[in-house]
C-alpha cells in the first residue's frame, strides 16, 4: 500500500510540473513583436490591404488572430516569423487592428479609413453623351 501512495504522489507531482510548463510555455515563446498595414497614401473602404504581424521565431506553433475593432478578421499560423492577413475595411473612420497570439501577447495599430468612391472634380458628364447611360448599363451585366 505504501508503494501505491508513492506512485500516486509521483504522478501528481509530474502532472503539476507538466501543467506549469504548459501554462508558462506560451509566455516564453509566443510573442507578437509588431503589426503593420501595407503602405498607402490613404486607406479606402472596400479595398483590400495586407496586414503583416511579426512574431518571435520560436512562436511558429501558435496561431495569430487579427481583429478589426474587436471583430475577428482571421487566424493564421506564422511562416518565417510573419503572419499575413488580407483586410478589407467596410466602413469609414478609425479602425484598431489588433494582433493576438496565445491571449497573452498582442500589438495594435490604428488606421483611418476614408470613402474613396466619390471622385468628384471631373470635367465630363454623362448628360452630354446620350450613349453613356446605355454603355454603363451594358457593362454592369
Amino acid at each position: 500500500m505504501n508503494t501505491t501512495r508513492r506512485v500516486g504522489v509521483g504522478a501528481t507531482a509530474i502532472g503539476a510540473a507538466a501543467a506549469v510548463a504548459l501554462l508558462t510555455a506560451p509566455n516564453a515563446s509566443a510573442l507578437v513583436t509588431g503589426i503593420s498595414v501595407a503602405s498607402a497614401s490613404q486607406y479606402c473602404a472596400n479595398q483590400t490591404y495586407t496586414v503583416s504581424v511579426d512574431v518571435t521565431p520560436t512562436s511558429f506553433l501558435f496561431n495569430v488572430t487579427l481583429s478589426d475593432n474587436d471583430t475577428q478578421v482571421g487566424s493564421n499560423k506564422p511562416s518565417n516569423s510573419v503572419a499575413t492577413f488580407s483586410w478589407t475595411p467596410t466602413t469609414t473612420g478609425s479602425h484598431t487592428l489588433k494582433a493576438v497570439q496565445e491571449v497573452i501577447s498582442n500589438k495594435s495599430t490604428t488606421v483611418t479609413v476614408v470613402d474613396c468612391s466619390t471622385t468628384g472634380g471631373g470635367s465630363g458628364s454623362s448628360a452630354s453623351n446620350p450613349l453613356a447611360g446605355l454603355l454603363s448599363s451594358l457593362s454592369a451585366h
